[in-house]
């Protein structure tokens, strides 16, 4: 018997066939790719649309504020929840954050921690709690807040003495929360007392 070597058929060169059913998939898969680029295009062209509506909304908007009134079409309608929106954004963007704490802070006496500050911008309530060594303090601040421009309804909501006062002599004694209402436009306009 004659030895021989073996032949593995990658050595062969004989061309591999390609069975259809790989020319299958590589048809489908490109028309799925074809489709999914189109919808692509599509949802594009829809967001440029929107945006489009947005900025002419934005133009013809006034700054200052929107007016409901009745669109006549549901392309203004659109239009105008659109430029609704935006407003909303810019509102309170441009809210006086900085003036509302500023002029919070000028009015603070000495010996008075705050320890919470919750305002939103969509409304005109602002809570504060803080912590003071003694209630006149408290009460003198409630006082000269209620008498700046753009404070008013200053209401003192809870006093409590402070849980460790007597074990840890350092600590505020007074712990409260006071509730106010604010005019963010009249604070903005309105020139912080300790300005030159």
């Amino acid at each position: 018997m004659k030895a021989t070597w073996p032949r593995p058929d990658f050595l062969s060169h004989a061309a591999p066939h390609r069975p259809a059913i790989a020319w299958l998939w590589c048809a489908a898969a490109l028309v799925v790719a074809v489709l999914a680029l189109d919808d692509w295009r599509v949802a594009r062209q829809e967001l440029d649309a929107q945006r489009a509506r947005l900025a002419r909304a934005l133009q013809r908007a006034p700054a200052a504020e929107l007016r409901p009134r009745a669109p006549a079409s549901a392309t203004q309608a659109s239009d105008f929840d659109a430029a609704r929106a935006a407003q909303a954004v810019a509102d309170r963007i441009g809210h006086p954050w900085d003036q509302i704490l500023a002029n919070m802070e000028i009015e603070t006496p000495a010996g008075l921690q705050w320890l919470a500050f919750d305002h939103d911008a969509d409304e005109s309530t602002v809570r504060l709690e803080g912590a003071a060594g003694d209630i006149a303090t408290v009460l003198r601040f409630v006082d000269s807040l209620g008498d700046h421009a753009g404070w008013s309804d200053v209401v003192l909501g809870r006093l409590r003495a402070g849980e460790a006062r007597d074990a840890m002599p350092g600590l505020p004694a007074w712990r409260f929360e006071l509730r106010a209402a604010v005019d963010a436009r009249r604070i903005a306009l309105a020139r912080p007392t300790g300005e030159r």
